[in-house]
């Protein structure tokens, strides 16, 4: 296949999953937000917490159906542009599949019976509460399922390769691999934080809408608690990220080592290795750029110890080496991550010892204006990941050249999925905008 074909169906296959994250990431927080808010309204005996969690609600379907549809998109699309991966691993790989519309036949039953039961006096609360949990559940074994396919792409088992044919096929293996595990309980937490921090942004917009002197009223009391209650939220999924990436960087330290040894610009293996922040590296190898190194902590990270060795990129062919430019988007991943860190930790010290402030015009502005930053994180987390396991498509097995059609020209077709997200996007907003007007009676 020509060479600009073959970058133009990977910029395709980015273009789509970069919308669909999106819809998924809210569609996976909101039932938890709903059942939670529900709870707390339940246990308080506060209606207006309940009608927030039914508001939420009203939004969470539709987003749960956009979703569905953006889903079925990116299926049709590996199926069109990538048959290479399904013919590969199809037998090994199958399961996830049939697990994943299980798992939406549940969270799609158990959404309809919480939306057609709101307020309904034969349905007791709590009943309507642990609908709403099988609905958290549902999202989230299908979010566990798709993620597998992906961590099996990452690093392949449940099978033996036996002369060019998989033989000793374990389909469980593959589903419920320690790769699986460990970026299923990584990716979780950022689509948590990403979710919650821009709602909570969007309540400071609400709030920005109002005169500053109106901010601290009791008309605007719900709006500060549930601002409070999500940047809660987002900072225990924070602390769960934190955790979960330093496993996610000992397991690439062993099972990927080409992935970190680009990302942190290891050239060599060896020992007492820094953690460097910050520069490139040019044509010549040499780092440049403004940058600082923290000695021993790469070493320190993968190992625990600063004896502990990190494969550098000598021992990978340079024809199998992942692009360099995945290192610049992780410098601009952690820079974001430490000013989410630092607005959280304003927010509450804020909170705690000037609390007035906080309704201040260029506060509020700044909150809303950051909201953004967890969505832009969960996207540079998934470009890594992916461009950095190139040129691979099933990693030592198919690369991405091998897995991409043969017998369609991309360029004849390929416009019909950039333009199905962008009607199903403008769709959406209309609709989420609709139930917003409804609430209110005015437009946002």
């Amino acid at each position: 296949m020509h060479s600009s074909a073959l970058e133009a169906s990977r910029v395709l296959m980015g273009d789509s999953l970069g919308f669909h994250i999106i819809f998924v990431l809210f569609g996976l927080t909101l039932p938890i937000l709903v059942s939670w808010f529900e709870w707390m309204g339940i246990r308080r005996n506060d209606k207006k917490l309940i009608d927030t969690a039914h508001f939420w609600s009203k939004i969470m379907a539709v987003l749960v159906i956009t979703g569905v549809i953006s889903g079925t998109i990116i299926a049709l699309q590996m199926s069109l542009v990538w048959p290479g991966i399904l013919e590969f691993g199809g037998k090994v790989i199958g399961l996830p599949f049939m697990f994943e519309t299980y798992a939406f036949l549940i969270e799609a039953t158990f959404l309809a019976l919480y939306m057609a039961t709101w307020n309904r006096k034969k349905i007791s609360q709590y009943t309507h509460f642990i609908f709403g949990l099988f609905v958290v559940l549902g999202s989230t074994m299908s979010a566990y399922a798709i993620t597998s396919v992906n961590a099996w792409m990452n690093l392949p088992t449940g099978f033996t390769f036996v002369q060019g044919k998989l033989q000793d096929i374990d389909v469980f293996h593959a589903m419920f691999s320690e790769t699986a595990l460990i970026e299923f309980f990584h990716s979780m937490p950022g689509y948590y934080i990403a979710a919650t921090l821009a709602i909570a942004g969007l309540y400071g917009c609400k709030l920005l809408r109002d005169k500053p002197s109106n901010r601290l009223t009791p008309k605007h009391k719900l709006d500060w608690f549930i601002i409070r209650r999500l940047v809660l939220f987002a900072t225990v999924a924070l602390l769960i990220s934190m955790i979960t990436g330093d496993i996610t960087g000992k397991y690439l330290a062993k099972h990927e080592p080409a992935k970190l040894a680009t990302i942190e610009i290891v050239n060599t293996t060896s020992t007492h290795v820094p953690l460097v922040f910050g520069g490139f590296e040019n044509s010549s190898g040499k780092t440049v750029g403004p940058y600082f190194k923290i000695p021993n902590a790469l070493s320190l990270l993968v190992g625990n110890s600063p004896n502990a060795e990190v494969i550098g990129l000598e021992s990978t062919p340079k024809n199998q080496r992942p692009p360099s430019y995945i290192r610049a988007l992780f410098n601009i991943k952690l820079t974001l991550i430490g000013v989410m860190m630092i607005g959280i930790a304003a927010y509450f010290a804020l909170n705690l010892w000037r609390p007035e402030w906080l309704s201040k015009s260029w506060l509020l502005i700044t909150m809303s204006a950051c909201a953004g930053i967890g969505i832009v994180l969960v996207e540079l987390g998934w470009i890594i990941t992916e461009v950095g396991r190139q040129p691979w498509a099933v990693r030592g097995y198919v690369t991405t050249e091998q897995a991409v059609t043969k017998t369609h020209d991309i360029t004849k077709f390929g416009y019909f999925f950039p333009l199905s997200y962008v009607l199903l996007f403008a769709v959406t907003v209309l609709a989420i905008r609709k139930i917003v007007r409804d609430k209110k009676g005015t437009a946002i």
